[in-house]
């Protein structure tokens, strides 16, 4: 063998040790800083309720903030450390993503969305919310509209389309920018042909004011939120989000990636909860009742 192939081979074998080294150097690494610093810092997103926002007292609160809590109580059992400090970090929507991926945050406490491209920088845990695309409008809007957004048949052409006239065409929608209510919405329109004009906003808030001032018609977004926003801000009598689910969005929790060791305890933690008594009564306060089609949902969620 020549000298340049024994180099090329030992360059070879290096890497191929050091892709074998480093994923498993890494799996470790979060749960070892946590031991090493006594803190765990969980990273959410405000005005992101029922999931997380701040509440009167400036402390985190939501589904996801509770579901954490279960996380933080494991991870005190798993390293033997009862007293563990636990730090919440407030970030933006958009900046999350990086945060998380960059281990400034040990775990994202707001339900997200796992796509593939997501994917690419962070780890999910199982789903622990069973999300979907919804729809709000203004109380008075047009029956045709209504029709059509809430799957009823209409006079001729897809559910989507209906008519040139009377279905979702020649209307302005409002979506929030960069997510994947947006990469649907805008797909749906490109697949059907429908003449639209849509609205990007950076919040909910905003969203649903362009709605109630009549700038825009509609406004999708993540259902639960919606609600929730609707509910709080006492906004039932203007405006109406419809029943209809327009797509299945199961959400979990964000990690950095390489990191099977606090994955796994995670979702081991996480599958505890969704099969114990506990889960209901927890789902029940941010979303009411946990019907038994929901029950089956989230124990299957759960890992055996």
């Amino acid at each position: 063998m020549s000298n340049f192939r024994k180099l090329c081979t030992g360059l070879l074998g290096l890497g191929l040790l050091a892709s074998l080294v480093t994923p498993f150097a890494a799996s470790a690494q979060t749960l070892d800083r946590i031991k090493k610093a006594d803190t765990i810092k969980l990273g959410f997103i405000d005005r992101a309720a029922p999931y997380s926002s701040l509440g009167t007292d400036g402390k985190p609160v939501g589904y996801a903030i509770e579901v954490c809590q279960v996380v933080v109580e494991a991870i005190k059992a798993k390293l033997s450390q009862p007293g563990l400090n636990v730090r919440y970090v407030a970030l933006k929507a958009e900046d999350a993503e990086e945060t998380v991926s960059q281990g400034g945050v040990d775990l994202l406490c707001t339900a997200t969305v796992e796509t593939l491209k997501r994917r690419e920088r962070m780890s999910y845990s199982i789903p622990v919310v069973s999300g979907g695309i919804g729809v709000l409008l203004r109380t008075d809007a047009a029956s045709s509209l209504r029709d059509v957004l809430s799957g009823k048949p209409a006079r001729s052409g897809p559910v989507w389309r209906g008519t040139v006239n009377g279905g979702l065409a020649n209307h302005t929608y409002a979506v929030r920018a960069g997510t994947t209510t947006e990469a649907w919405v805008r797909e749906q329109t490109r697949r059907l042909g429908v003449t639209v004009s849509a609205i990007t906003v950076d919040d909910y808030g905003k969203g649903i004011e362009l709605v109630r001032a009549r700038q825009a018609d509609a406004f999708f977004g993540e259902r639960a939120l919606l609600k929730d926003y609707v509910q709080r801000n006492k906004l039932s009598g203007e405006v109406v989000v419809l029943e209809r689910r327009f797509a299945a969005e199961p959400l979990g929790l964000a990690m950095a990636r390489n990191d099977d060791d606090l994955r796994l305890l995670v979702d081991g933690a996480l599958s505890r909860l969704l099969k114990s008594p506990d889960f209901a009564k927890l789902y029940e306060r941010h979303f009411g009742p946990l019907d038994e089609a929901s029950r089956l949902i989230y124990t299957g969620f759960a890992l055996p």
